[in-house]
Protein backbone atom coordinates (compact mmCIF):
# COMPACT_ATOMS: atom_id res chain seq x y z
CA UNK A 1 0.00 0.00 0.00
CA UNK A 2 1.56 3.23 -1.20
CA UNK A 3 1.99 6.16 1.65
CA UNK A 4 -0.04 9.70 1.37
CA UNK A 5 2.08 11.92 -0.20
CA UNK A 6 2.37 15.71 1.66
CA UNK A 7 2.11 16.56 -1.85
CA UNK A 8 -0.91 15.16 -2.78
CA UNK A 9 -2.83 16.24 0.77
CA UNK A 10 -1.83 19.66 -0.11
CA UNK A 11 -3.33 19.33 -4.18
CA UNK A 12 -6.58 18.33 -2.50
CA UNK A 13 -6.22 21.30 -0.22
CA UNK A 14 -5.82 23.69 -2.88
CA UNK A 15 -8.74 21.96 -4.37
CA UNK A 16 -10.87 22.38 -1.75
CA UNK A 17 -10.07 25.89 -0.98
CA UNK A 18 -10.33 27.28 -4.69
CA UNK A 19 -12.40 25.27 -6.25
CA UNK A 20 -15.47 23.41 -4.39
CA UNK A 21 -15.82 25.58 -1.10
CA UNK A 22 -16.95 28.56 -3.07
CA UNK A 23 -19.17 26.23 -5.39
CA UNK A 24 -20.54 24.83 -2.07
CA UNK A 25 -20.82 28.44 -0.82
CA UNK A 26 -22.44 29.92 -3.90
CA UNK A 27 -25.35 26.90 -3.39
CA UNK A 28 -25.84 27.82 0.00
CA UNK A 29 -25.76 31.25 -0.52
CA UNK A 30 -28.77 30.36 -3.10
CA UNK A 31 -30.60 28.23 -0.96
CA UNK A 32 -30.62 30.73 1.56
CA UNK A 33 -31.82 33.26 -1.24
CA UNK A 34 -34.55 31.40 -2.41
CA UNK A 35 -35.77 30.30 1.16
CA UNK A 36 -36.14 34.15 2.13
CA UNK A 37 -37.66 34.97 -1.35
CA UNK A 38 -40.62 31.80 -0.43
CA UNK A 39 -41.20 33.39 3.01
CA UNK A 40 -41.62 37.22 0.60
CA UNK A 41 -44.16 35.59 -1.46
CA UNK A 42 -45.82 33.72 1.48
CA UNK A 43 -45.80 36.75 3.48
CA UNK A 44 -47.21 38.78 0.38
CA UNK A 45 -49.87 36.00 -0.99
CA UNK A 46 -51.13 35.75 2.75
CA UNK A 47 -52.07 39.34 2.34
CA UNK A 48 -53.46 39.18 -1.24
CA UNK A 49 -55.54 35.87 0.60
CA UNK A 50 -54.53 34.00 -2.72
CA UNK A 51 -54.84 30.20 -1.50
CA UNK A 52 -53.07 29.03 -4.83
CA UNK A 53 -50.09 31.26 -4.15
CA UNK A 54 -49.97 30.73 -0.78
CA UNK A 55 -49.07 27.13 -1.51
CA UNK A 56 -46.59 28.20 -4.10
CA UNK A 57 -44.68 30.05 -1.45
CA UNK A 58 -44.94 27.46 1.48
CA UNK A 59 -43.17 24.89 -1.23
CA UNK A 60 -40.31 27.63 -1.72
CA UNK A 61 -39.70 27.78 1.92
CA UNK A 62 -39.41 24.34 2.45
CA UNK A 63 -37.60 23.42 -0.91
CA UNK A 64 -35.19 26.44 0.73
CA UNK A 65 -35.19 24.67 4.08
CA UNK A 66 -34.28 21.42 2.42
CA UNK A 67 -31.26 23.11 0.35
CA UNK A 68 -29.33 24.64 3.34
CA UNK A 69 -29.89 21.65 5.23
CA UNK A 70 -28.26 19.84 2.43
CA UNK A 71 -25.73 22.69 2.17
CA UNK A 72 -24.64 22.77 5.52
CA UNK A 73 -24.47 18.91 5.87
CA UNK A 74 -22.02 18.57 2.35
CA UNK A 75 -20.27 21.51 4.39
CA UNK A 76 -19.78 19.92 7.80
CA UNK A 77 -18.89 15.89 5.81
CA UNK A 78 -16.27 17.88 3.62
CA UNK A 79 -14.63 19.62 6.80
CA UNK A 80 -14.57 16.70 8.57
CA UNK A 81 -12.74 15.07 5.75
CA UNK A 82 -10.42 17.81 5.68
CA UNK A 83 -9.97 17.51 9.49
CA UNK A 84 -9.24 14.07 9.11
CA UNK A 85 -6.64 13.62 6.64
CA UNK A 86 -5.26 16.59 8.37
CA UNK A 87 -5.58 19.29 5.26
CA UNK A 88 -6.48 22.48 7.51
Amino acid sequence: MAAINIMDIEAVQNLFELVIDPILQLLFALAVFYFIYGVFKFVQDKAAGASDDIKQGANHVLYGTIGIFIMGSVLGIIHLLQNTIGAN
